[in-house]
Order: structure tokens, then sequence, then C-alpha cells
């Protein structure tokens, strides 16, 4: 490091002396000499301690000036009055180093010279000798290098160094602490060691979750060290330094709060299509669909035709999952659904046959009525035609008919008796002698035919026909002649009616009837007396008399009770309405949107005080049993009856149960229908769990088991040896349920012991 000189002031310069310059008067006095020595001295060390202190100063302030300068005049130290002129002399370039010597500059002036120091170097009485930058700092108590920092000296300067773990500042004098930590092999790296940084030095330790084994670390399994770190359902799953809790297999969370999964709706399950899912606690179960076999996730179709043909009476049909019963033609399947009856074919279609059906067994059968005989395809019937078949009987004429006959004679023959045989007539017995209407006979013994009134004998002398009497007159009707057999009415056009007092004369209608002595004279007209304009006669008010006024004559109305002024529009109520209301109806007020009552003396709240809060004021509810709130809607937190089985009083005599119980204490357990149902029994208990009664077990109790059980049975006969035997009970379409019974007899005793035996009931046996 180069330090700067400093420049001696003039009041020094002067009084500072080269000995190799001065001259000597050789008229002073010896001790004029002595003197000036002295002080020159005294002056060199004045001059020193004073270039220290500035050289200190610029270490500190670090000023730009390069040298110290010092100037040595030349000639006679002597009044300048004595001194005689001499050409100058360059002292510069006498010898080598020069009058300056090492470490040194020299500049000629005008009689003289300048010599000046190097930096790091000060001006002595033997010439430019090094500063000591350290000592002087420790002399002077000023550093030359900062805290910490290790001072060496150098030929004209002086350097800094720091110890072990510091290194220089970037100005050259302070040391700061190195950060060993920043290089990557301060420590080794290894998991969870971690570098820590020291004034001057470093340390490596192993970070939390990790401990010192044999100059490593090694990560804390805390799962082992603490079994019981993650509570509830949750499981401990260590990790490098540290530990996390999972949910276990089934549950969903953070790990400290787990929740069943419902594998069954989320769909993270392997149950067959043809199973159904039950979910449990934490798992899930899968179990076939009745109809099906298997372990749940893998599920397969059960023939149930093949055992017992499925207990069908005729064909069975097997499916995927169920089988069923089919029935030959002509059968249906019964309520069982196994068994066939008989269909009636007649009764379940009248179009089977065109004329009869008759039932048969499994079948039926069509027949057609006398005249018709049956059609080739089984169901239709064709008409017979009898005539072609010996004149169908008739001794003249003969006329076919759908399924039969006529026969016909020529006038003046007749039928007989039989509708087969034309005879003559000479009696009116036989058929009324031919005639329609009346049969006379006459003197010479032939018959007269004769009709009654409205009707006359036609040109074959013995048929009535009607007479029109329409024809001649209009019938005499005034206005509409209508004829019938035998006779005819007389009718009006529209507006008119018949007189009841001539039938055959009309008169006009009115609708209404004319009133007031109002007389009809044309449809729907009327000739009123005066007073009564309106329609039919009637009194007519304008305005018309509103609720249920009558209108009386000269338009004036007659109103009914509660109800006044012109028309009868104004209602009246007795007890006047307050509050701004009005009278819209008898005694009825209608009041304004924040009070209400008969006459709107009641302030309204809205919305509506509640849980027995009354409204004393508009919008102002006064609440009672703890309840607060504006509108009294605050519940109070008191129930009378403490909460069973954890639950939580949350309101009024008001718990918040946990999960799996319900009622107003929580004092009941939920028993929701378990999915899939229980069977054989079960009976389903909390949580989607079956309760199973004795003989059967399983998630869903669908495992037959065989309960021992103990009989005696009385013998016939004596048994000599001792024997064992077994069968096996086939339990049809549920499966094969093997249960073997032992059967040990004893010699020479006559009853049978089963000390060891099993019993099995199958289920009855139904089609699904």
């Amino acid at each position: 490091m180069i330090h700067s000189g400093v420049v001696i002031p003039e009041s020094v310069k002067e009084s500072f002396i080269d000995p190799t310059s001065a001259r000597c008067d050789p008229c002073a006095a010896r001790g004029l000499h002595y003197f000036r020595m002295a002080l020159r001295r005294f002056l060199s060390v004045f001059l020193m301690l004073f270039v220290t202190l500035e050289v200190l100063k610029y270490s500190d302030t670090q000023q730009t000036t390069d040298q110290i300068e010092v100037t040595f005049p030349t000639g006679n130290l002597s009044d300048t009055t004595h001194t005689p002129s001499l050409p100058d002399v360059d002292e510069c370039r006498q010898g080598d180093p020069g009058p300056c010597g090492y470490h040194a500059n020299c500049t000629n002036t005008p009689g003289s010279y300048l010599c000046s120091c190097f930096r790091g170097y000060l001006m002595s009485a033997e010439g430019c000798k090094d500063v000591d930058e350290c000592v002087l700092a420790a002399v002077t108590g000023l550093q030359a290098c900062g805290s910490g920092a290790l001072c060496t000296n150098t030929p004209g300067s002086f350097t800094c160094s720091c110890p072990a773990g510091f290194v220089l500042a970037l100005h050259g004098h302070n040391c700061v602490d190195v950060d060993e930590c920043n290089f990557e092999e301060s420590c080794r790296r290894e998991q969870g060691n971690v570098c820590v940084n020291t004034d001057g030095s470093y340390t490596c330790v192993c970070q939390a979750g990790f401990r010192e084994h044999r100059a490593a670390c090694v990560d804390v399994d805390e799962c082992v060290e603490e079994p019981h770190v993650c509570v509830g359902r949750g499981e401990c799953e260590n990790t490098l330094g540290s530990y996390r809790c999972v949910c276990r297999r089934g549950y969903r969370g953070n790990g400290t709060h787990c929740t069943d999964i419902n594998e069954c709706l989320s769909g993270d399950h392997g149950c067959d299509v043809n199973a159904r899912c039950g979910n449990i606690i934490g798992s899930y179960f899968c179990q076939c669909l009745q109809g099906y076999s298997g372990d749940g996730h893998s599920c397969y179709d059960v023939d149930e035709c093949t055992q017992d043909n499925g207990l069908c009476e005729h064909d069975c049909m097997n499916q995927p999952g169920t089988y069923s019963c089919v029935c030959s033609p002509g059968y249906a399947i019964t309520a069982d659904l196994h068994n066939c009856t008989d269909v009636d074919e007649c009764v379940s279609s009248n179009d089977m046959c065109e004329q009869t059906c008759t039932n048969t067994a499994g079948s039926f059968l069509c027949s057609c009525r006398r005249g018709y005989q049956l059609h080739i395809d089984g169901h239709s019937c064709v008409d017979i035609d009898e005539c072609k078949l010996q004149n169908g009987g008739c001794s003249h004429e003969c006329t076919n008919t759908p399924g039969g006959h006529e026969c016909h004679c020529p006038f003046p023959l007749l039928l007989d008796h039989r509708n087969t045989t034309c005879v003559n007539v000479t009696s009116c017995a036989l058929r009324n002698g031919g005639c329609d209407h009346t049969c006379s006979l006459g003197a010479e013994g032939r018959i007269h035919c004769s009709c009654r009134a409205g009707w006359e004998l036609s040109a074959d002398q013995r048929t009535c026909i009607d007479v029109d009497e329409c024809v001649s007159f209009n019938g005499g009707c005034e206005q509409v002649c209508v004829n019938h057999a035998g006779g005819f009415n007389c009718s009006c056009r529209s507006g008119f009616e018949l007189r009841k007092d001539d039938p055959t004369k009309c008169h006009p209608l009115c609708e209404p009837a004319c009133l007031n002595s109002g007389v009809c004279v044309a449809p729907n007209t009327c000739d009123c007396p005066a007073g009564y304009p309106g329609p039919g006669c009637s009194a007519m008010c304008s305005p018309p008399c509103a609720h249920g006024g009558s209108c009386m004559r000269w338009n004036v109305c007659l109103c009914r009770p509660g109800w006044t002024g012109d028309g009868c529009h104004t209602a009246v109520c007795e007890l006047p309405c307050a509050n701004g209301g009005r009278c819209v109806a008898p005694n009825t007020c209608q009041c304004p949107s924040d009070y209400s009552g008969a006459q709107c003396l009641t302030p309204l709240c809205s919305p509506p005080c509640v849980n027995g809060g009354k409204c004393v004021d508009i919008n102002t509810c006064s609440c009672s049993d703890g309840w607060t709130g504006a509108r009294c809607q605050r519940e109070p937190v008191r129930c009378v009856s403490a909460c069973r089985n954890g639950g939580v009083c949350v309101g009024l005599n008001r718990c918040q149960c946990v999960d799996g119980f319900t009622g107003s204490l929580c004092e009941t357990a939920v028993t929701t229908p378990c999915v899939p149902p229980c069977q054989h029994g079960g009976v389903c208990g909390a949580l989607n769990t079956c309760v199973c009664v004795t003989g059967t077990s399983g998630i869903r109790c669908e495992k037959l088991t065989c309960p021992v059980v103990t009989t005696v049975v009385s013998m016939a006969r004596a048994v000599r040896k001792g024997f064992r035997e077994s069968y096996v009970d086939r339990c049809g379409p549920l499966g094969v349920q093997l249960c073997t019974k032992y059967r040990i007899n004893q010699a020479r005793v006559y009853l049978q012991a089963y000390r060891v035996g099993y019993k099995i009931q199958c289920p009855e046996k139904t089609a699904r």
C-alpha cells in the first residue's frame, strides 16, 4: 500500500539547512555554528513527527499528495547584502545518486535545488528514510490496518493481512469474516447436514429431523419413535427430516381428520357389473346380484333351469341373472310365476271367432250359427244359400237372406202357418187375410183390406202406405208442418212457439220474458210501459247498480246493506278505519302496508316476528324465552335435557348429533337400510353393517352354516353292530349345501342317538 508524503510548510523550510549546500562566513564565530547544528537537529525531530502525523491522516483521508518537498537553499548563510552574484549551478546533475540521495526526487531551482521523498519515505539528515507505518500506528494509536488485520511494513509502504477465516475488504484495511458455508465443500453434502457460519470459522450440524450418527446425519423415523404421532384414522409416513400423516386406505382427508370414502358412490371399487357394492367404514365389499355367483369382483350367471327345471310346470328359460317359466301356447303363467293355467281365448279376445267360440285345453274352436258354415280359415262363417237346395222348402218363390231364407207367394195367395206353402185366402183368420191393418169379409165371401186414419191402401189392396197430410194446405199449420207415419205435427220457426189454445198457430218468444206488464210483439222484442226501458221491460239504471243493488223504476238504485251512494259504489264501515286505512267493503278496511286488523290498529313487522315474538310497533318485535334479534330469529343456546352420545347443544333444546345418532337428544342410533340388504333374516345395524341370525354369517349374512343339533329317534329293530352313514342335501338354485349327518347306532339298543349331526333347511325355491 502506498502512502503520500506531506509538503513541509515554508516556515519549516526556511529553518531546514542542507549541510552540503551551506556556506560558512569566515568571519562568523564558532558559537554560531554550534547553535545552528543544534537547531537543525531539533527541526529534524519536529519535522519527523509532523510528517508522521500527516501520513497517518492521509491513510484515513486518502489525500492525493504524492511527495514531501523540502527546499535546500544554496550560497552563504550570511546576510544577503554581502553575497556576490554567481551563475546558477544545477546541483541535481552532480554525481549519483545526486544531492538528495536515494528514494528522492531532485528539482533544480535558481541558486538552489529541491529534494522530495518518494511516497512512504520521510526526509532526514541522512536523506529519505522508509517510514514504518505499522510502528508509527502503534505509537500514535492510529491504526494503519483495520481491527483484526495484521500490519506488515514494506519499503516505502506497508501491507495489511488477515488471519485464517477472514479476508481483506475492498479498501484493503479491514478484515471481514469468510462465510465458508457458501462453498460447496465446507460441510460434507449429506442429507440433513447443515453448515453454520461462525466468526472466522464454521461448524457442521444436523438439521431438525436428523441426528448425528458416526459423524453423519441420519434421518429420525418419527413413526417408530412416536407410534401415536398421528391420531384418529391417520397413518404415519416417514419422510426425510420429517414425517406426514396420511389417511389409511378407504379414507380421505389431510391425515389428521380422515373421513370414510364411500367407494360405492365414487366408483373406486372393483365390483362386477352384476354385483352390488356395499360401503363399510374404511372399506367396501362386493356381493353378486341374485341369480349370479362368484366373489363379487367376478360374477357369472347361474343357470337355474338345470336344477329341477327351475320348478317350472312347462318350460324354463334361463336369463342373465334370473330365469323365467314359459308356458306352452294356449296357457298363461300364474301368480306364482311357475305354474300354467289354460287361457280362455274366447273371453280374452272376441275376434278369435266370427260367431261362436268354444274354449278347449290350451286352445279353442270356432263354430257358426244355423244358416252358416265354417270357413276354411277356421275363424270366419259363410252364409248358406238355402234357396239353392230344394228351393229352401218353398212352394213358390224363395229369397235367400243372411243366415236363412224367406218364402213368398204370388197375389192373391198367402203363406200358410209353416211359411213355406202358398194357399188361397178365404178367411181373415189366416195372416189377417194378408191385410196390413184391418181385414173384413164381404157378403160375397171376398176379403177387403182397409187402413187406419192417416194411411191409405196401395195398389195391391193389402198394404197400407202413409198419407202425407202436409202436402195439402200445409196440414192446416200456420208455419211448419211435419209429417210422420200415420199423422203430422205443426211446429214454429225459430223465435216462435205453438200457442197452447191452438196447436196450429204460433206466437213470438221473448228471452228474457217481458216484465212489468210488457207485451212480446216479436221475437225478443217487448212493448214496455214507461219507466222500464231495459231488456224485457226491466228497470235500467245508469250507472248500473253495483254490489247487488236493485235497479228500480226511473233510474233509482236500491242498495244492499253495507253499501250506499249513487250506484251503490260506496262501502259503509260502522267502525272507522284508522292510520290511513280505507273502507273498501262493508266493515272491511284496506290498511296501509305497516298496519293490519279490522280497523288498521295493529302494527306490522316485515318480515314478521318469529319464535313467539310479538310485534309491538312498526317493525319492532318484543321477544320471549331468550330469543333475540330484530325478528327474534336468534335461537338461545339452552338444552333443558343434556344431549346424549356426544351430541352438542346448539340451540333451544336442539342437539347437533355425531354421525350414527339422531333424535332430539341424539338418543337414537341411526338404522338406515343396508345396501345391499341383509339376507336370511339378518338385521341392519349401524354404519351399514348386518347383525346375522344363528346359522348365517358373512358381511350380508349370505353364508349359510349348519347349527349342531342332538336328536333321539326310535328304532324299529335292534342293531347288532354299530355303523356310520352319511348323505347330502342339495339346495337347488341357491347352490349346493353339503350337510353330512353322522349316525352311531348302539348294538342291542332300541334308541338311535345322533351325537354329532348337522341340519339345514333349504330356502323356498322361487323364481326371481
